[in-house]
């Protein structure tokens, strides 16, 4: 079984979706997360051992907001005032100075056209900003225009978990965010929805926090209460990509975000018997909870994104290869385009074995893969491999740091990460 929930499932429109079930059909493999609509994607499916039924659910977490802090931007200009302009510039460089907290921050924005600051996915100017701020809404409408509309009608479905994303602020910057959105900055609120934007009252900026929708909650609540009750044993996947910190690189966050802890524990508790997650593109702890394994990320297992020839929507519009100068293959572009995929954190992958003793977890078992940490010709990048001793205890050594927090004890066997689970009553 195999789940199709992700943030790629569409990137070939309907069409390219339908070819793929059919393939995994053809070839007897069933898949979960996507399909003709929502409740058909929530469902569960089941496989039937010499063992028992075994129950699969795979989700994803979905938001709409592109306010990443400095990514691409969405919406229309929030038109500001010089003295409102210099505020949220203020607010993105605090945030910006926060980067040293972390190993792997988010790039340094480039400079803002004149009058204008690009912050939380927005841009914020004044009313005669120059004309390349011009140029630089254009050029965001197009690029998403173009994004969204190459990948044609779209009317499958994802199990997705919708979330609302906010922003932290300080109390003094919530007042300046309100009175240019034409709040109340004396209201007493410590939110604030404006341009699209979701902002909550923090201790420091550049913090996320998100809000799982409630009716997608409790109907993938249902479904694992539903998929326990006809199965032997539940297994539940999610994909998913959130990071704690708005000032920290995209999908390197070794430790999971306040609603992942709170959605794997109530999957554990309406029943499910195993959780792991996947998306985020390096690793991040484990947890036993109530005898039951959380993964909250495994990482990449096959990840060969520098050996794609292209994306879809470069390919509709690729341009003839320029008579003159050197001639570059899609691998060398990839060299530069993917370089932030091709740090040693996403080159680790985890594979996990779980033993039960009496229906009753006993011990679960990491064996850490290679996908490109040691040297290997640039085809076999993203290809999972059997890592050296060295390799296998540092990618273990980081695991066990990462799942301190939940107090999981994990020692190194030759290689191999033990879990062992005292017996329960």
């Amino acid at each position: 079984m195999v789940t199709k929930a992700n943030n790629h499932t569409f990137d070939n429109g309907d069409a390219g979706l339908v070819q793929n079930l059919e393939q995994l059909r053809r070839v007897g493999i069933d898949y979960v997360g996507t399909d003709y609509n929502t409740v058909e994607a929530r469902l569960a499916r089941f496989n039937t051992t010499p063992k028992g039924i075994v129950g699969f659910i795979g989700a994803y977490a979905e938001t709409q907001d592109f306010s990443q802090l400095v990514g691409v931007p969405a919406g229309n200009p929030v038109v500001v005032t010089p003295e409102q302009l210099e505020q949220v510039r203020a607010i993105r460089d605090g945030i910006i100075a926060r980067r040293d907290e972390v190993s792997r921050p988010l790039g340094m924005p480039k400079a803002d056209p004149e009058g204008s600051v690009l912050v939380f996915g927005r841009q914020f100017r004044v009313q005669d900003a120059s004309a390349k701020a011009d140029a630089e809404v254009v050029g965001i409408k197009k690029r998403l225009d173009h994004h969204f509309g190459s990948k044609g009608d779209i009317t499958y479905k994802n199990n997705s978990l919708r979330l609302k994303v906010f922003h932290s602020v300080t109390a003094e910057q919530m007042k300046q965010l309100k009175a240019i959105a034409g709040v109340n900055p004396d209201d007493g609120s410590e939110t604030l929805h404006a341009f699209d934007i979701h902002f909550r009252v923090g201790a420091k900026p550049g913090e996320y926090s998100y809000e799982m929708e409630p009716q997608d909650l409790r109907d993938i609540l249902r479904e694992v209460r539903s998929g326990k009750q006809f199965s032997d044993f539940l297994s539940v996947t999610i994909h998913w990509h959130q990071n704690r910190f708005s000032f920290q690189h995209y999908s390197f966050d070794h430790y999971p975000a306040d609603f992942q802890i709170d959605f794997a524990r109530q999957v554990i508790d309406h029943g499910a018997d195993f959780f792991f997650a996947h998306g985020v593109h390096t690793l991040k702890g484990v947890e036993i909870y109530k005898g039951k394994p959380i993964f909250y990320g495994v990482s990449n297992f096959v990840f060969q994104h520098s050996q794609f020839r292209s994306w879809r929507d470069d390919a509709a519009f690729r341009a003839p290869t320029p008579l003159e100068g050197p001639i570059v293959g899609d691998g060398e572009s990839n060299e530069g385009r993917w370089a932030w995929l091709d740090l040693p954190e996403n080159k680790e992958a985890l594979l996990v074995s779980a033993d039960y003793l009496d229906g009753k977890l006993s011990r679960v078992s990491i064996y850490p893969a290679d996908l490109g940490i040691t040297p290997r010709p640039g085809s076999m990048i993203g290809t999972p491999r059997r890592p050296t001793p060295e390799v296998a205890n540092k990618i273990l050594g980081r695991l066990c740091e990462y799942s301190q927090p939940f107090g999981t004890e994990i020692r190194i066997e030759d290689g191999v990460g033990v879990i062992d689970i005292p017996p329960q009553s």
